[in-house]
């Protein structure tokens, strides 16, 4: 497990990637429009956009293959997420 931290001013976003596992999980660890504006996930595959999950909720999906994704931009304030990997 690791912590990513989105800010404009560095890492706002994340490119169109693959995870290296079979499972990843993301949890929102502080709130949209109250810490920060913007954020979220597309799946490129799909042309799906995910806006950013409430606090402490968990989104799982299959990292390789399938769910190519990026993170959208942070465009104010500081967004955390908890990454995790699983590998059955």
């Amino acid at each position: 497990m690791f912590v990513v931290r989105y800010r404009p001013e560095e890492q706002h976003s994340l490119r169109p990637h693959h995870d290296a596992s079979t499972f990843s999980i993301d949890i929102a660890l502080n709130k949209q429009g109250v810490d920060y504006e913007g954020g979220g996930v597309r799946y490129t595959r799909y042309n799906c956009t995910v806006p950013a999950d409430e606090v402490g909720y968990a989104m799982m999906f299959p990292g390789r293959l399938t769910h190519q994704h990026e993170g959208l931009p942070t465009t104010k304030g500081t967004r955390y997420i908890l990454v995790s990997f699983i590998n059955p």
